[in-house]
C-alpha cells in the first residue's frame, strides 16, 4: 500500500512532465506523412497542437518547471514556423485586381445527411455561386435539390438513382459537357464561362479513422440532429483515400490548365499529406491562419474548428475572395470560393 501511495505521488508530481511527452510525440507525429490512420490524424491537427503547446507552456511555468516550458516553447516556436513555411502552394491570392479576369464563385457543401433545404436554398438565392457541389445528400434532400433547376439548370450526379451519400452532385448555371462519373466517388466536368472551358472535379475523400470511430461519430451525430440514416455505413478505410488521390494525380496527370477540385477532402491545411498532395498534383490553394475559415465541426466555436473542405485549382487560377458560411443543421459550414481566370 505504501509503494502504490508512493507510486501515485510520483506520478501527480510528474504530470507536467507527461503532459510535455505527450506534446513532444504530438508534436513528432504530426509532422509526418504516415499511411496509418492513427499517425495520420496528428498531422490534420497540428494547429490545435500548436496551441496545445502555448497552453501548456504556462502550465509549466505556473508549475514552476521552467527549463521543461523554455525547452516547450521552442518546439512550438519550431512547429509554427514549419506550419507556416510547409505549403507553399496555399498562396495563390489575387493581389492586383487593375487586370480584368473572369470570375466564377463556387461553394461545396458537405450536408452532413439533412433533409432540410430551406435554410440551404436561402444562403444560395444571398452567396449567388455559379457551381455548388453537395456531398452526403440524404435521398430526400436530394428529391428536393431538384427545386434549384430554375437557377441551375445543368447538374452532374442530381439524377442518379444510386447515388451513394459519399458521392458528389455539381448543379451549375453555365453549361456542362463531358461528364464523367469514375468509382471512389469522383465526378468531373468540362463548364463553359465566357468561352473559357474549366474542368470541374468533385470528390469526397474518406476520412483517416477507423470503423469504430465512424460508427460512434454517426450515432451520437444523428442521435442529436436530424440527418437521415443511411442503410449501411461505408467501410472505413484510409486506404481508400490514399487510393483516391492517386487515381486523381493519374487522371489529370497531363491537364494542368482551368483544373478545379473541389470537395470534403479531410485533410486539414496544416498536414503534410495536403502538402504533399498539392505539390505531386501541381495544384494551388489559398490558406490565411490570420483569416481562418475552419469548416468542420460547426457545432464547436469557429476557432476550435479545422478546415477539411477545400477548392484547389491550377496555377493559371487565383483566389479573390473565401469564407465559410454558417449554417444550422450540418456538421459542415459550406465554403464559398471566388476564383479569377
Amino acid at each position: 500500500m505504501k509503494k502504490f501511495i508512493q507510486f501515485t505521488n510520483k506520478i501527480s508530481f510528474d504530470v507536467g512532465n507527461v503532459l510535455f511527452l505527450i506534446f513532444l510525440i504530438s508534436t513528432f507525429l504530426s509532422r509526418l506523412n504516415s499511411k496509418i490512420f492513427l499517425m495520420d490524424i496528428f498531422g490534420q491537427l497540428s494547429f490545435q497542437i500548436l496551441i496545445f503547446g502555448i497552453l501548456l507552456f504556462f502550465i509549466l511555468i505556473l508549475m514552476k518547471k521552467f527549463k521543461i516550458s523554455i525547452i516547450c516553447i521552442i518546439v512550438c516556436t519550431l512547429l509554427s514556423i514549419d506550419i507556416l513555411n510547409s505549403c507553399n502552394r496555399c498562396n495563390a491570392y489575387l493581389e492586383s485586381r487593375s487586370e480584368d479576369y473572369n470570375k466564377i464563385r463556387l461553394m461545396t457543401f458537405n450536408t452532413g445527411l439533412i433533409n432540410d433545404l430551406h435554410n440551404t436554398y436561402n444562403q444560395i438565392l444571398v452567396e449567388k455561386p455559379d457551381i455548388i457541389q453537395f456531398q452526403e445528400t440524404s435521398p430526400e434532400f436530394r428529391t428536393k435539390l431538384k427545386s434549384l433547376q430554375s437557377l441551375f439548370s445543368y447538374s452532374v450526379g442530381l439524377n442518379e438513382t444510386n447515388n451513394h451519400f459519399f458521392s458528389s452532385i455539381i448543379l451549375s448555371k453555365y453549361p456542362l459537357k463531358n461528364k464523367k462519373k469514375i468509382s471512389n466517388y469522383i465526378i468531373y466536368t468540362n463548364v463553359l464561362i465566357n468561352e473559357k472551358e474549366l474542368t470541374i472535379v468533385g470528390v469526397h475523400l474518406f476520412p483517416p479513422v477507423n470503423q469504430f470511430v465512424l460508427n460512434t461519430y454517426a450515432y451520437f451525430y444523428r442521435k442529436y440532429t436530424k440527418a437521415f440514416k443511411p442503410r449501411k455505413l461505408p467501410k472505413a478505410d484510409f486506404g481508400i483515400a490514399i487510393e483516391q488521390m492517386s487515381l486523381l494525380k493519374n487522371l489529370f496527370e497531363k491537364n494542368k490548365q482551368n483544373l478545379i477540385i473541389m470537395g470534403d477532402l479531410n485533410m486539414t491545411a496544416t498536414s503534410k499529406r495536403f502538402t504533399d498532395f498539392l505539390n505531386e498534383i501541381n495544384l494551388y490553394t489559398y490558406i490565411s491562419h490570420k483569416h481562418t475559415t475552419f469548416t468542420w465541426p460547426r457545432f464547436i466555436p469557429k476557432f476550435l474548428g479545422i478546415q477539411i473542405d477545400h477548392v484547389l485549382f491550377s496555377e493559371n487560377l487565383k483566389m479573390i475572395r473565401k469564407k465559410t458560411i454558417d449554417h444550422s443543421n450540418s456538421d459542415h459550414r459550406p465554403l464559398l470560393v471566388d476564383l479569377a481566370f
